[in-house]
């Protein structure tokens, strides 16, 4: 066999392959589709806790989050304080995020709350190359995504009656 017939061979039998993969990875996403929204759920709600872990567990002096310094430095009160009701909240968002209780309000302060971190951090530092930042606004992402999709079980319709 020629050398170019068998490098033909070859790319015809890697196209095929590579054909039957992705319809295989194709397939297997959309058999497992309905499971997005618990992944991104509890995903977000694990990142909650920990985020509240930190701000709660910590001593005083050691709380000098980015997040905590740009929302003291905005004068919205004191750093002790904001860092404690911050950590609460964060504590009650990834609570009901985890148990899939009221998964659209959770999501929707879950987002606001980042998002508003992001937009203060950008109107107080300016654009900047921070891995962090660019994180917090893809966790407002997510907390957007669970508000516009809930908790991901179909909502119920009341049987429609026969008309007479």
């Amino acid at each position: 066999m020629p050398y170019n017939q068998l490098i033909h061979s070859l790319l015809i039998r890697n196209q095929l392959y590579c054909k039957h993969m992705l319809t295989w990875i194709n397939n297997l996403g959309k058999k497992f589709q309905r499971f997005a929204p618990l992944v991104m759920r509890l995903g977000l709600a694990i990142v909650f806790l920990l985020f509240a872990y930190q701000k709660l567990s910590l001593s005083t002096a050691s709380q000098g989050s980015a997040e905590i310094q740009l929302l003291f430095s905005l004068g919205i009160g004191p750093a002790a304080a904001i860092n404690f009701y911050v950590g609460l909240l964060e504590i009650f968002i990834g609570i009901f995020l985890l148990s899939g209780f009221q998964v659209r309000i959770a999501g929707l302060i879950a987002s606001g709350m980042v998002f508003f971190i992001f937009i203060a951090y950008l109107r107080q530092q300016g654009l900047s190359i921070q891995p962090d930042l660019y994180r917090d606004l893809g966790l407002s992402a997510m907390g957007f995504a669970l508000f516009l999709l809930g908790n991901g079980k179909p909502e119920q319709t009341p049987p429609s009656t026969p008309q007479q």
